[in-house]
């Protein structure tokens, strides 16, 4: 029966990759795997060997080979290295004398368990969310990090290859290392803030291309859309 369940389930994804591929312009490489449950904004592309579940992608993201996200919520025009993976699930370090969770988890993570009831926390959730992780809009994550629970990343942030993120990122900024560090940000205040409030990735897609050529310089795009701004 179980067999059966995963054929059908296969089957259903295989046509939900064609729905999306037909009306949103999503693109799959060979080996990608999404559950059901994952939503796309559209025009996204998917990796070869990337692993989805319970995941929500925002328009223009795409996620590079052999990464594994799961219950993380993924802002607009991101750029997703390869090989990133989010680490869900937490074991305790202090008080209990074992961290295994046959003692303190009824989820039978091993196939059994000594526990009548949950004794801790085993998932953290971003702002109060259903979701593990909340990435912002148009963040760069580079290959090979690590992105724990319970943690957003700020919009226009960027992660350096083989980061540990343990804390939140703020918006525009870089981090780096093991554990993931700030080491400077993208821009100066004035136009982090214009940025934050402008918020151009919610823009219509036809606004967007018309004024792309204002992309290639802050400066340039900070004096063209100063007057659109609601704050500055």
């Amino acid at each position: 029966m179980n067999i059966f369940k995963k054929i059908i389930y296969l089957v259903l994804s295989f046509f939900y990759k064609i729905i999306l591929r037909l009306k949103k312009q999503v693109i799959f490489k060979r080996g990608s795997r999404i559950n059901l449950n994952c939503k796309f904004e559209g025009h996204n592309k998917i990796g070869s060997e990337v692993k989805l579940s319970k995941t929500e992608i925002g328009y223009g993201t795409y996620i590079a080979a052999n990464s594994k996200i799961s219950n993380t919520k993924i802002g607009r025009f991101c750029s997703i290295g390869p090989n990133i993976k989010t680490v869900i699930g937490r074991h305790p370090t202090k008080k209990m004398v074992s961290t295994h969770p046959a003692f303190f988890s009824t989820l039978k993570q091993a196939g059994f368990t000594y526990s009548k009831k949950n004794h801790f926390e085993e998932f953290e959730f971003a702002q109060n969310t259903e979701k593990s992780i909340i990435i912002g809009n148009d963040v760069w994550v580079g290959s090979n990090v690590l992105i724990l629970e319970g943690l957003k990343i700020g919009d226009g942030s960027i992660i350096a290859a083989g980061a540990v993120v343990t804390k939140n990122i703020e918006p525009y900024s870089i981090v780096g290392g093991v554990p993931a560090k700030f080491i400077k940000y993208r821009f100066n205040e004035k136009y982090r803030d214009f940025l934050l409030n402008f918020k151009w990735w919610n823009k219509d897609i036809s606004w967007i291309e018309n004024n792309a050529d204002k992309f290639l310089n802050i400066k340039t795009f900070y004096q063209k859309n100063l007057s659109d701004s609601e704050v500055l």
